[in-house]
């Protein structure tokens, strides 16, 4: 059934903001960012400064407000999880064999890379360490990448499963779990490739995890929620989730670098978020960070099965 707003099309008010946009997108003062843009689109690791990269990004925006297509929406579910599958080949100027090597050096990306990395992953430690013993607790991550956060938790003593809807993160992750196996630790570290909508379909009754995590990923999946119920249900009773997620305003901070990519990459509401974890049964749910939303600080939550 269509509803009169679907048969008229857009209100006046939206026709009317299309069309500014459209102007200030064409005007001489965002020429800068298209130009910038088009020279992106050959190359995704162009060096921008932040000034640049907010041209071409208001430039992008802008444009596709103009034309409707902006705030992006997903309705496609196999596109979307293809697309997933295809990011490390569908990157602009930058050849599959470099994208897997810099892959396999996460987060060792130069100092200030790796020192951001390293602070979120303590973090991480620190929150898994209230909730578990390291006695091999057992740990199931979602939306892994090559897995440098599953190798680094195995090492620090847990049971470690990953997984990634993309077969080539699985075959290099597994190159991580070679390298554990080498080292004679007395842990295990596996990956397995999976959805993270159908990740509980994985494992039998008697397959059940301590904790699950997302580590800035669940605003990839094509289905958040989908995601959320099914990594629940991978808990044990009284089990954990903990998750780091995007704020709202990622969706216009990662517009560009998601056009580029060909990527799912979406802010998301803490007050969705909360909803969803509640309405799946969650018995417990906790805001570790930020305490006040600024609608741009990243997520830290946690939620017990």
């Amino acid at each position: 059934m269509t509803t009169s707003r679907e048969a008229t099309g857009p209100s006046t008010f939206a026709r009317l903001g299309r069309k500014a946009a459209g102007a200030i997108a064409s005007s001489r003062l965002l020429r800068g960012g298209k130009q910038l843009f088009e020279k992106n689109r050959s190359d995704i690791n162009l060096p921008l400064s932040k000034w640049e990269k907010l041209q071409s990004g208001g430039w992008l925006i802008l444009r596709d407000v103009a034309d409707g297509r902006f705030p992006p929406t997903f309705t496609d579910q196999t596109q979307a999880h293809a697309a997933e599958v295809n990011f490390g080949h569908a990157l602009p100027g930058f050849a599959f064999d470099a994208f897997l090597d810099a892959e396999m050096r996460k987060p060792h990306w130069g100092s200030e890379a790796f020192g951001s990395y390293s602070r979120k992953f303590e973090r991480l430690l620190r929150l898994i360490e209230r909730v578990t013993t390291k006695e091999h607790a057992s740990l199931l991550e979602l939306g892994c990448g090559s897995g440098w956060m599953a190798e680094f938790l195995a090492i620090e003593g847990y049971d470690v499963v990953g997984t990634s809807i993309s077969p080539d993160e699985i075959a290099q992750a597994n190159r991580r779990s070679e390298a554990v196996r080498i080292k004679g630790l007395e842990t295990r570290l596996t990956f397995r490739v999976s959805t993270m909508e159908t990740v509980d379909e994985l494992f039998g009754d008697d397959e059940r995890f301590d904790l699950v995590y997302v580590f800035e990923a669940l605003h990839h999946a094509y289905d958040w929620r989908a995601s959320l119920r099914s990594a629940l249900a991978c808990l044990k009773p009284g089990g954990w989730l903990i998750a780091k997620e995007p704020n709202e305003l990622h969706t216009l901070i990662a517009y560009r670098g998601a056009k580029l990519a060909n990527t799912h990459e979406v802010g998301m509401s803490k007050r969705e978020l909360l909803s969803e974890l509640r309405s799946a049964g969650a018995t417990e749910v906790r805001v570790i960070r930020p305490r006040l939303n600024d609608r741009v600080s990243r997520h830290w939550l946690m939620a017990r099965k």
